[in-house]
C-alpha cells in the first residue's frame, strides 16, 4: 500500500496536484497542514477518487476544523500524522519522538519546518517532506507481504536517489 505525503502547500494547488497525480497507484494522501483550502481545490478533489484523504491543521490553517494530529493505519502501520507545530519540531524532535513511542508509531510524519527530512530510530520511520510548494513530498510504501515500511522524499522538480 502507498501514501503520498504532503505538507505546506500554502496556496500552491498545482504542486500538490502534481505530486498525487504522479502516484496515480497511491492508495492515500496525508495533508500536513498549511495550505487547507488547497485540499478543497477541485481538480485536486477529483484525484482522490478511491484515495482516502486524511488531513490536520498547520499553524496556518485558522480557523481549521481539522485536528490537530491522526494516527492512522496503513496496511496494517500505524501512521501518526501532525503538522508538527504543537510538538515544537523547529527546535527539535524530543516532543514528536515521544509522543510517537507513546502513540505505538511505526511511522511519524510532521511539516511545519519545509526542511525534507527521513530518518529511523528505535524501530520508527520519521518523515518530513518538506513544502510541496518547493517541489517536496514523500512516500510511504507498506509491503504487506513482507511486512515492511520504506519511506522516502521525491522533488517534483529533479530526480532525487533513493
Amino acid at each position: 500500500m502507498r501514501a503520498v505525503v504532503v505538507s505546506d502547500s500554502h496556496g500552491d494547488v498545482n504542486s500538490l496536484i502534481g505530486a498525487v497525480r504522479r502516484h496515480s497507484n497511491a492508495d492515500m494522501v496525508i495533508f500536513l497542514g498549511d495550505g487547507e483550502r488547497d485540499i478543497y481545490d477541485s481538480e485536486f478533489s477529483a484525484l482522490l477518487k478511491n484515495k482516502m484523504l486524511v488531513a490536520v491543521r498547520g499553524n496556518c490553517d485558522l480557523y481549521s476544523q481539522l485536528p490537530d494530529e491522526e494516527t492512522i493505519s496503513l496496511g496494517g502501520k500505524k501512521i501518526y500524522c501532525l503538522h508538527g507545530h504543537t510538538k515544537g519540531v523547529k527546535h527539535g524532535f524530543e516532543n514528536l519522538e515521544s509522543a510517537a513511542v507513546k502513540k505505538g508509531a511505526d511511522v511519524a510524519v510532521h511539516g511545519h519546518t519545509h526542511e525534507p527530512r527521513v530518518s529511523y530510530s528505535d524501530g520508527i520511520w520519521y518523515m518530513c517532506p518538506g513544502s510541496v510548494k518547493t517541489g517536496w513530498y514523500g512516500i510511504i510504501d507498506v509491503d504487506e507481504k513482507t511486512d515492511g515500511i520504506f519511506c522516502y522524499l521525491q522533488n517534483l522538480y529533479y530526480e532525487v536517489k533513493k
